[in-house]
Protein backbone atom coordinates (compact mmCIF):
# COMPACT_ATOMS: atom_id res chain seq x y z
CA UNK A 1 0.00 0.00 0.00
CA UNK A 2 3.06 2.68 0.72
CA UNK A 3 4.44 1.72 -2.65
CA UNK A 4 0.94 2.50 -4.49
CA UNK A 5 0.84 5.89 -2.22
CA UNK A 6 4.10 6.93 -3.41
CA UNK A 7 3.47 5.64 -7.18
CA UNK A 8 0.37 7.70 -6.57
CA UNK A 9 2.39 11.15 -5.24
CA UNK A 10 4.94 10.69 -7.76
CA UNK A 11 2.53 10.76 -10.56
CA UNK A 12 0.90 13.92 -9.12
CA UNK A 13 4.28 15.95 -8.83
CA UNK A 14 4.74 14.84 -13.13
CA UNK A 15 1.22 16.10 -13.94
CA UNK A 16 1.03 19.28 -11.33
CA UNK A 17 4.47 20.47 -11.02
CA UNK A 18 4.89 23.27 -8.90
CA UNK A 19 3.59 26.65 -9.33
CA UNK A 20 4.34 30.21 -8.82
CA UNK A 21 1.15 30.40 -6.09
CA UNK A 22 2.97 27.28 -4.54
CA UNK A 23 7.08 28.38 -4.55
CA UNK A 24 5.08 31.73 -2.99
CA UNK A 25 3.13 29.91 -0.05
CA UNK A 26 6.15 28.21 0.74
CA UNK A 27 8.52 30.99 0.78
CA UNK A 28 6.42 31.82 4.22
CA UNK A 29 6.65 31.30 7.71
CA UNK A 30 3.14 29.49 9.20
CA UNK A 31 2.81 32.67 10.57
CA UNK A 32 3.62 34.98 8.18
CA UNK A 33 0.72 32.85 5.83
CA UNK A 34 -1.34 33.69 8.66
CA UNK A 35 -1.11 37.68 8.98
CA UNK A 36 -0.58 37.90 5.17
CA UNK A 37 -3.04 35.81 3.77
CA UNK A 38 -6.93 37.22 3.35
CA UNK A 39 -8.95 35.98 6.04
CA UNK A 40 -12.69 35.12 5.11
CA UNK A 41 -14.80 37.96 5.35
CA UNK A 42 -18.07 37.49 3.62
CA UNK A 43 -19.34 33.87 4.76
CA UNK A 44 -21.26 33.26 1.97
CA UNK A 45 -22.50 30.05 -0.24
CA UNK A 46 -23.63 28.06 2.15
CA UNK A 47 -26.84 26.01 1.59
CA UNK A 48 -27.80 26.70 4.66
CA UNK A 49 -27.18 28.57 8.19
CA UNK A 50 -24.25 27.45 10.09
CA UNK A 51 -24.31 30.19 12.89
CA UNK A 52 -21.50 28.10 14.71
CA UNK A 53 -19.42 27.29 11.81
CA UNK A 54 -16.69 29.49 10.67
CA UNK A 55 -13.62 29.07 7.92
CA UNK A 56 -9.94 30.82 7.98
CA UNK A 57 -8.72 31.51 4.50
CA UNK A 58 -10.59 32.31 1.62
CA UNK A 59 -10.08 29.46 -1.33
CA UNK A 60 -10.27 31.92 -4.19
CA UNK A 61 -7.04 32.97 -3.19
CA UNK A 62 -4.42 30.45 -5.44
CA UNK A 63 -1.84 30.14 -2.64
CA UNK A 64 -5.03 29.13 -0.30
CA UNK A 65 -6.28 26.27 -3.06
CA UNK A 66 -2.52 25.11 -3.28
CA UNK A 67 -2.18 25.30 0.80
CA UNK A 68 -5.23 22.93 0.52
CA UNK A 69 -4.02 20.80 -2.40
CA UNK A 70 -1.01 19.87 -0.81
CA UNK A 71 -2.62 18.58 2.32
CA UNK A 72 -5.12 16.69 0.32
CA UNK A 73 -2.92 15.66 -2.59
CA UNK A 74 0.27 15.56 -1.43
CA UNK A 75 0.70 14.82 2.21
CA UNK A 76 2.97 18.33 2.60
CA UNK A 77 4.65 18.11 5.87
CA UNK A 78 5.28 21.89 5.19
CA UNK A 79 1.54 22.72 4.27
CA UNK A 80 0.37 20.58 7.08
CA UNK A 81 2.47 22.69 9.55
CA UNK A 82 1.14 26.01 7.99
CA UNK A 83 -2.61 24.48 8.73
CA UNK A 84 -2.00 23.39 12.21
CA UNK A 85 -0.69 26.81 12.91
CA UNK A 86 -3.79 28.43 11.59
CA UNK A 87 -6.20 26.29 13.32
CA UNK A 88 -4.34 27.01 16.43
CA UNK A 89 -4.49 30.78 16.07
CA UNK A 90 -8.08 30.77 15.39
CA UNK A 91 -9.33 28.42 18.39
CA UNK A 92 -7.53 30.79 20.70
CA UNK A 93 -8.84 34.11 18.92
CA UNK A 94 -12.24 32.24 18.82
CA UNK A 95 -12.33 31.12 22.53
CA UNK A 96 -10.15 33.21 24.10
CA UNK A 97 -8.56 30.31 26.10
CA UNK A 98 -5.72 32.72 26.57
CA UNK A 99 -6.99 35.89 27.56
CA UNK A 100 -9.31 34.37 30.68
CA UNK A 101 -8.28 36.01 34.68
CA UNK A 102 -7.63 32.90 36.98
CA UNK A 103 -6.44 30.70 33.70
CA UNK A 104 -5.38 27.57 35.48
CA UNK A 105 -9.20 27.24 37.03
CA UNK A 106 -10.11 27.10 33.33
CA UNK A 107 -11.29 22.92 33.22
CA UNK A 108 -8.99 20.91 30.63
CA UNK A 109 -9.25 20.39 27.95
CA UNK A 110 -10.79 23.49 27.15
CA UNK A 111 -12.14 22.30 23.64
CA UNK A 112 -13.00 18.83 21.99
CA UNK A 113 -11.36 18.49 18.74
CA UNK A 114 -12.91 16.62 16.11
CA UNK A 115 -11.64 15.98 12.23
CA UNK A 116 -14.03 15.02 9.75
CA UNK A 117 -14.42 11.52 8.80
CA UNK A 118 -13.51 10.28 5.39
CA UNK A 119 -14.87 6.88 4.21
CA UNK A 120 -13.14 3.62 4.48
CA UNK A 121 -12.85 3.73 0.24
CA UNK A 122 -11.41 7.28 0.46
CA UNK A 123 -8.99 6.14 2.96
CA UNK A 124 -8.06 3.01 0.84
CA UNK A 125 -7.21 5.27 -2.12
CA UNK A 126 -5.18 8.00 -0.23
CA UNK A 127 -3.87 6.31 2.58
CA UNK A 128 -4.83 9.03 5.11
CA UNK A 129 -7.16 11.64 6.47
CA UNK A 130 -6.21 15.23 5.54
CA UNK A 131 -7.94 16.41 8.70
CA UNK A 132 -6.19 14.18 11.03
CA UNK A 133 -3.18 15.25 9.55
CA UNK A 134 -4.25 18.81 10.40
CA UNK A 135 -5.37 17.90 13.99
CA UNK A 136 -2.33 15.95 14.61
CA UNK A 137 -0.07 19.04 14.17
CA UNK A 138 -2.33 20.90 16.15
CA UNK A 139 -2.12 18.76 19.13
CA UNK A 140 1.63 18.86 18.76
CA UNK A 141 1.23 22.54 18.78
CA UNK A 142 -0.82 22.03 21.71
CA UNK A 143 1.86 23.25 24.34
CA UNK A 144 -0.80 24.86 26.91
CA UNK A 145 -2.74 21.20 26.62
CA UNK A 146 -5.94 22.52 26.21
CA UNK A 147 -6.89 20.75 23.48
CA UNK A 148 -8.11 17.20 23.37
CA UNK A 149 -8.29 15.02 19.69
CA UNK A 150 -10.23 12.50 18.94
CA UNK A 151 -9.69 11.04 15.65
CA UNK A 152 -12.53 8.36 16.15
CA UNK A 153 -15.44 9.69 18.01
CA UNK A 154 -17.43 10.55 13.99
CA UNK A 155 -17.98 7.67 11.91
CA UNK A 156 -18.70 7.80 7.46
CA UNK A 157 -21.53 5.74 7.26
CA UNK A 158 -21.54 5.15 3.75
CA UNK A 159 -18.92 6.39 0.48
CA UNK A 160 -19.89 8.95 -1.66
CA UNK A 161 -17.74 10.68 -4.92
CA UNK A 162 -16.07 13.58 -4.85
CA UNK A 163 -17.67 16.64 -3.53
CA UNK A 164 -16.18 18.81 -6.44
CA UNK A 165 -17.98 16.83 -9.19
CA UNK A 166 -21.39 18.36 -7.57
CA UNK A 167 -23.43 21.05 -8.17
CA UNK A 168 -25.59 22.48 -4.58
CA UNK A 169 -28.53 20.05 -4.76
CA UNK A 170 -26.40 17.39 -5.10
CA UNK A 171 -23.60 17.84 -2.50
CA UNK A 172 -27.01 18.14 -0.54
CA UNK A 173 -28.70 15.00 -1.14
CA UNK A 174 -25.22 13.01 -1.27
CA UNK A 175 -24.13 14.17 2.30
CA UNK A 176 -27.37 13.16 4.21
CA UNK A 177 -27.20 11.23 7.09
CA UNK A 178 -23.19 10.32 6.21
CA UNK A 179 -22.02 10.34 9.70
CA UNK A 180 -22.82 8.87 12.89
CA UNK A 181 -21.03 9.12 16.33
CA UNK A 182 -19.02 5.79 17.39
CA UNK A 183 -20.77 4.85 20.35
CA UNK A 184 -17.87 2.51 21.76
CA UNK A 185 -15.85 5.71 21.99
CA UNK A 186 -18.61 8.08 23.50
CA UNK A 187 -19.15 5.46 26.07
CA UNK A 188 -15.27 5.37 27.08
CA UNK A 189 -15.31 9.33 27.09
CA UNK A 190 -18.18 9.46 29.42
CA UNK A 191 -16.68 7.26 32.14
CA UNK A 192 -13.77 9.35 32.35
CA UNK A 193 -15.73 12.60 32.17
CA UNK A 194 -19.83 12.61 32.46
CA UNK A 195 -19.62 16.05 31.72
CA UNK A 196 -17.80 15.70 28.11
CA UNK A 197 -20.81 16.22 26.37
CA UNK A 198 -20.80 19.46 27.90
CA UNK A 199 -17.60 20.48 26.98
CA UNK A 200 -17.42 22.65 23.78
CA UNK A 201 -16.18 20.49 20.42
CA UNK A 202 -14.86 21.46 17.05
CA UNK A 203 -15.08 19.65 14.01
CA UNK A 204 -12.47 20.24 11.74
CA UNK A 205 -12.47 20.52 8.06
CA UNK A 206 -10.20 21.76 5.15
CA UNK A 207 -12.52 23.11 2.76
CA UNK A 208 -16.55 24.07 3.57
CA UNK A 209 -18.25 24.81 0.05
CA UNK A 210 -22.02 24.46 0.89
CA UNK A 211 -21.84 23.48 4.16
CA UNK A 212 -23.79 20.52 4.08
CA UNK A 213 -21.27 18.06 5.32
CA UNK A 214 -20.23 20.10 8.15
CA UNK A 215 -24.11 20.51 8.84
CA UNK A 216 -24.36 16.63 8.89
CA UNK A 217 -21.42 16.32 11.18
CA UNK A 218 -22.89 18.84 13.70
CA UNK A 219 -26.46 17.29 13.52
CA UNK A 220 -24.62 13.70 14.87
CA UNK A 221 -22.51 15.23 17.19
CA UNK A 222 -25.79 17.11 18.83
CA UNK A 223 -28.20 14.21 18.34
CA UNK A 224 -25.41 12.43 20.66
CA UNK A 225 -25.99 14.62 23.12
CA UNK A 226 -23.38 17.36 22.65
CA UNK A 227 -24.54 20.36 23.89
CA UNK A 228 -21.96 22.86 22.59
CA UNK A 229 -21.04 21.97 18.98
CA UNK A 230 -19.08 24.28 16.56
CA UNK A 231 -17.25 24.02 12.78
CA UNK A 232 -13.86 25.05 11.49
CA UNK A 233 -12.80 24.93 8.31
CA UNK A 234 -9.44 25.73 6.64
CA UNK A 235 -10.43 27.47 3.90
CA UNK A 236 -14.25 28.94 2.30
Amino acid sequence: MNILITIYQTVLEALFPTSSAEKELFSYTPEQVYTLFPHVSDYSGLAIPLPNVHSIYTYKDPRVTQLVWNIKYKKSKRAIEIAGYAFGRQLESQFDMFNKENSETIPRPTLLIVPIPISIQRRKERGYNQCELITDELKQRDTHKRFLVIQNLLIRTHHASRQTLKDRSERLQSAQGIFDVNEKVLKHMLNINPEIQHIPIVIIDDVITTGSTMKEAIDALEKAGFTQVHGLSLAH
